[in-house]
């Protein structure tokens, strides 16, 4: 059984908002985040991931931004000492690929390596990791603990990202019969919650029609930022 982080998922819950699940990650990101900035980066281990992994466009640039720029540059140094030579044979076989015939086709495939590069992370497979343990804990609370049912079924559901995780681990560790009464609590919760948002968000749209001097609700000056949330997971500004 995956390792339950019961603490963390009722934090998430007391702090409400659009998804706890959100709240989940950005937590755990920062956390990542920060132990790359100090002596974590150099730790032999990690080293290893990271000189076969790298990191995706949006880590590098959150770590290039960071305080450690001496760290980060000994860790893409040594990633690229490793990625080089798998660089180089992909680059080679697709200049023979674009000889030959069924040249478009041969060349999708000598040119995957270097696609797979911007879609490896070490950072990201963490989080996955970390979701997914969310997930299982979320799922084991609901089972069996009456009091976290009821705040379940006062919240505003998921984000549709972090709705997707959460289903796909029930399908993995809950029965059939606990996955139908997981949805039949969830479901209303994405659909009210979705609802509710298209009406904020119309509200807002209205709010800088000509002639309307209202400053609107808060709930409407946050609406596009809690709408992106619940359509793309992630924060988009305050709310």
């Amino acid at each position: 059984m995956p390792k339950l982080e019961i603490s963390k998922v009722h934090d998430a819950y007391e702090r409400g908002g659009e998804c706890p699940f959100c709240d989940l990650e950005e937590a755990a990101e920062s956390t990542y985040l920060k132990s790359f900035q100090h002596s974590r980066v150099m730790e032999p281990n990690v080293r290893v991931q990271t000189n076969r992994m790298g990191f995706c466009p949006g880590h590098y640039r959150k770590l290039y931004n960071g305080e450690n720029k001496l760290g980060l540059s000994l860790v893409v140094h040594t990633h690229l000492q490793y990625i080089l030579p798998r660089i180089g044979a992909a680059l080679d076989a697709m200049v023979k690929a674009a000889d030959g015939r069924k040249a478009k086709e041969h060349l999708s495939a000598a040119a995957a390596p270097i696609s797979a590069l911007r879609d490896s992370c070490f950072i990201c497979d963490l989080l996955v990791a970390d979701m997914e343990r969310y997930a299982f804990t979320l799922l084991y609370l609901w089972s069996r603990d009456p009091e976290f049912s009821a705040v379940f079924r006062a919240s505003r559901g998921f984000c549709i990202p972090h709705f997707m995780v959460i289903l796909n681990e029930a399908s993995k560790s809950m029965r059939a019969d606990r996955i139908k009464g997981w949805l039949a609590a969830t479901i209303p919760l994405m659909k009210g919650s979705l609802q509710r948002l298209e009406e904020e968000l119309h509200a807002f749209t209205q709010l800088h029609q000509a002639g309307n001097a209202s400053p609107g609700t808060d709930a409407e000056r946050t609406a596009l930022g809690r709408t992106l949330q619940k359509l793309a997971g992630g924060r988009h500004g305050p709310g």
